[in-house]
């Protein structure tokens, strides 16, 4: 989820203050008198309240929306939450179609498409694959006929005259081997992988970043024995990283 932070709004004592400045200043309204502590609650209150508007508010969007509220936005824009699917897949489901409105055929329209099929939770398309007039569209989801599914949806939806398939993410094995010192090479190992993790469909790993996640994982010194270089997956590979820590 995006990170809005919280109207700052004013603290009790604030709300308090300005609210004793509109009683009579003939009256007392030091601390542990009578309309100092008779406004006091309302003051605590008004506070409470204001902070429930704002988690109200912010249910209204989708960047910051959770749980039930945000199915019901997902309901807005065609879609519904699959068996399991966690916010954060849902949000970005949603986002997609909120932010790449179709244009009649375009590649994001091709994604929006496939992610508009409950159960699927990515999507990639890529143009020219076959050649000229050819879309692969890369999926990948929670559904054992996601391929299906999604296929017929874009055979509905394509230009006439394009050559759509449909298939599924594929997996790329990347053998990586780490040097590295001042660290348990099994929790290297899991620092590693867990970092791997994060390379989307189609990244790159770029060499120093792998090194700067066993760094800041405990290592005292790090060195990449392979690749060498940064290595970029196929436009349609998820990776399968064989790591080797020495």
């Amino acid at each position: 989820m995006a990170e809005i932070s919280r109207v700052d709004y004013e603290t009790v004592d604030e709300l308090h203050d300005r609210m004793l400045q509109y009683l009579d200043d003939r009256y007392d309204k030091s601390s542990g008198s009578f309309y100092f502590d008779a406004t006091r609650p309302i003051a605590i209150e008004w506070y409470k309240q204001k902070g429930k508007f704002q988690d109200i508010l912010m249910q209204a969007f989708a960047v910051t929306a959770t749980g039930k509220w945000l199915d019901l936005i997902a309901e807005d824009h065609g879609l519904k939450r699959a068996s399991g699917e966690s916010d954060e897949s849902l949000r970005d489901r949603i986002l997609q179609q909120k932010r790449n409105p179709e244009r009649g055929g375009s590649i994001t329209d091709y994604e929006r498409w496939a992610l508009s099929v409950t159960g699927c939770t990515y999507a990639k398309a890529i143009d020219f694959t076959r050649g000229i007039g050819t879309v692969d569209v890369v999926v990948g989801g929670t559904v054992a006929d996601l391929i299906e599914m999604v296929q017929e949806v874009i055979d509905k939806r394509k230009p006439g005259g394009v050559d759509a398939v449909v298939r599924p993410v594929r997996m790329q094995t990347v053998p990586i081997t780490v040097k590295v010192t001042g660290m348990d090479k099994e929790k290297a190992q899991e620092a590693i992988t867990a970092f791997l993790r994060t390379i989307g469909v189609g990244g790159t790993l770029l060499v120093s970043r792998v090194l700067v996640a066993v760094i800041a994982a405990g290592a005292t010194d790090a060195s990449m024995i392979t690749p060498m270089q940064n290595f970029t997956l196929y436009p349609d590979a998820q990776m399968d990283p064989v790591v080797t820590v020495i």
